[in-house]
């Protein structure tokens, strides 16, 4: 029982708040002792609780902030649930602005990116002189696609005297956005100076060079951003996006299955094996990708607007429409659908509705000559149906089918009475004389 007791003992003394009380006691222990010598019990009594109290408050906060768990490791799902948890009672606890800043980065890494907007908003409200927090919210900004606000906020960062490689390879990225391929090779160059081995940095490397036009340079930082951080999504699908821009539908097939194995759940994966079998002419296996994306994901807008393609490329103009349709609920300013959804209404014999949806198109675009060129085709039709003269093909002879062969038509295209056709004729005989050049140059007057 001795020893028991001895090892509860030995483990209560080394829990974190044991440790304090106990330092707190030997210092309340140690002023007493040289308090008694030095003045009388009155002000020996004083010191001693204010010397206590201070402690005590300390220690307090040392265990408010203990509460507030380190970022777990992206991925592991468990602990930033468990991290979440312990963040949102620190919240309600005493709201310390450190934990809104975690739970933003977690929110980011969760993907929840408008959830870290407002955390980290929040963070910056409470101390709006902590740099890193401003780092955060350009991160938070770039997921949410605003390059601008992304850009002010990580120099803002940079001014406060933040220098991280992860600062670095934000700007680089920001600056490629710009098209500032100078300045954002420079930032990526400090970072991979802080930090050699981000496979983050060699990838936008690789992405600045691709929009340059050199594949080649493109593909060996995509490689070596593999190597150095293998489950990075964007360089697979810039992987297959460059292989399949290349015809090597095989390695751009490769590189979307290495990183459907890392992702098994991710719908943008199957919407590019989609892409890439469509650009194969693989149109079968395409559609099928598409409609796999559509019924995992209800809102992924590009997949209706491919399968819609790809139903327009086999004049299942029934079909495309119905996918085109979806696009403009679920997108309403989507390049040219309105045109799309015109061209399938004209196909269908709907004129009416296809002049709607080209008037729209090119209200939208002025600039449009396609849209321009199909209303006036149209309208044109629309003109002679409703003067009575049907459609301008019906006043060719109607087809006949043969018992042994395809359909023919029953007479002339032209009417051969009323327009004279004037065949060529071959030339009769050619040119055989000799050379038009005299046999000897006469010196010029």
């Amino acid at each position: 029982m001795s020893e028991n007791r001895t090892d509860k003992t030995r483990l209560l003394s080394e829990t974190p708040v044991s440790k304090r009380v106990l330092s707190v006691c030997v210092v309340i222990l140690t002023v007493e002792t040289l308090t008694s010598f030095l003045l009388g019990d009155l002000l020996r009594h004083i010191l001693t609780l204010t010397v206590a109290t201070l402690l005590l408050g300390c220690a307090t906060d040392n265990r408010q902030q203990a509460r507030i768990p380190p970022l777990p490791i992206p991925g592991d799902t468990t602990r930033t649930t468990a991290a979440l948890n312990a963040l949102a009672r620190a919240i309600r606890t005493s709201a310390p602005a450190s934990a809104f800043a975690k739970r933003a980065e977690l929110f980011l890494q969760a993907g929840r990116a408008q959830e870290a907007l407002t955390d980290i908003d929040e963070a910056i409200l409470r101390r709006p002189t902590v740099g890193t927090y401003y780092l955060t919210r350009a991160a938070v900004l770039r997921a949410l696609n605003q390059p601008a606000k992304a850009l002010d906020n990580a120099r803002r960062a940079e001014i406060s005297g933040v220098e991280t490689p992860e600062l670095y390879t934000i700007l680089g990225d920001l600056s490629q956005q710009q098209r500032q391929y100078d300045k954002a090779r420079l930032y990526l160059a400090r970072a991979l100076q802080m930090a050699p081995f981000d496979g983050e940095a060699y990838f936008f490397e690789g992405l600045i060079a691709a929009r340059q036009g050199d594949t080649t340079r493109a593909i060996a930082f995509y490689q070596q951003s593999l190597k150095l951080k293998p489950r990075y999504l964007p360089t697979y699908n810039q992987m297959a996006s460059v292989y399949r821009s290349l015809g090597n539908t095989a390695a751009a097939l490769a590189y979307n299955s290495r990183a459907t194995d890392y992702f098994p759940a991710n719908v943008e994966l199957i919407y590019n094996r989609g892409l890439i079998y469509h650009a194969a002419a693989r149109l079968d296996s395409a559609l099928i990708c598409y409609r796999q994306t559509a019924k995992q994901q209800p809102s992924f807008y590009p997949a209706y607007f491919q399968a819609g393609l790809v139903f327009q490329k086999w004049k299942g103009y029934y079909q495309a429409l119905t996918n085109f349709q979806k696009v403009q609920v679920l997108k309403p300013d989507y390049p040219d659908i309105d045109t799309y959804i015109g061209f399938c209404f004209e196909k269908t014999g709907q004129y009416e509705a296809a002049v709607a949806a080209y008037t729209k198109a090119t209200e939208g675009n002025p600039r449009d000559g396609d849209a321009q060129a199909s209303l006036y085709r149209v309208q044109r039709r629309l003109t002679w149906q409703r003067n009575g003269y049907g459609n301008p093909t019906d006043y060719l002879p109607e087809p006949t089918r043969t018992e042994t062969g395809p359909v023919r038509r029953t007479g002339p295209i032209l009417d051969t009475a009323r327009v004279r056709v004037l065949t060529i004729q071959p030339r009769t005989r050619l040119p055989t004389r000799g050379d038009s050049l005299p046999r000897t140059l006469k010196p010029l007057n």
